[in-house]
């Protein structure tokens, strides 16, 4: 608990000094070795991936609650694909329960932010199939833009994240 509010307090604070328009990296908190490896080299696979026209009509795909495409959700936001994209802040929460369970490689609630990612499982899974790692962040740009899920079910998301964006 503690190590989640540390992490989440130096993420907050390293917003206040660096605007997330200016930033090239991605803010990736709690993480080391071939876990942060796997994570930046995942980000910045999939930032370029975005950059596509075939795949940013992952936007026009999905809808969120309301029925508002995800396309219009960012456009409220004056920024392109890849500058929301950038916006995003990755913790390690591999502790937490929905890192516990079998299969999940990251995670956020509709409409946030911050994506925690299962370190030590994604870091597995995505150095063997590594645009698997892209599409995972992908799928969590999009919740973050507000999709929900159930429906659609996480398979189904990442599946048209492949195809769009393979």
């Amino acid at each position: 608990m503690w190590r989640t509010i540390t992490i989440i307090g130096a993420v907050a604070s390293s917003l206040v000094t660096v605007s997330a328009a200016t930033r090239t990296s991605p803010i990736i908190g709690g993480m080391a070795g071939a876990e942060r490896f796997a994570i930046e080299r995942a980000i910045s696979s999939a930032a370029e991936r975005l950059e596509r026209p075939e795949c940013q009509r992952l936007l026009t795909d999905f809808t969120d609650p309301t029925g508002r495409t995800l396309a219009e959700n960012l456009d409220d936001l004056g920024k392109t694909p890849v500058q929301f994209f950038h916006a995003l802040l990755w913790v390690d929460d591999r502790d937490t329960p929905c890192c516990l369970r079998r299969g999940t490689l990251a995670f956020t609630a509709p409409g946030h932010r911050l994506i925690r990612v299962c370190g030590r499982r994604f870091t597995e899974v995505t150095l063997s199939r590594p645009i698997y790692g892209d599409a995972i962040m992908i799928h969590e740009m999009l919740h973050a833009l507000g999709l929900g899920e159930n429906p659609p079910r996480s398979r189904d998301i990442t599946r048209q994240v492949l195809a769009r964006c393979s």
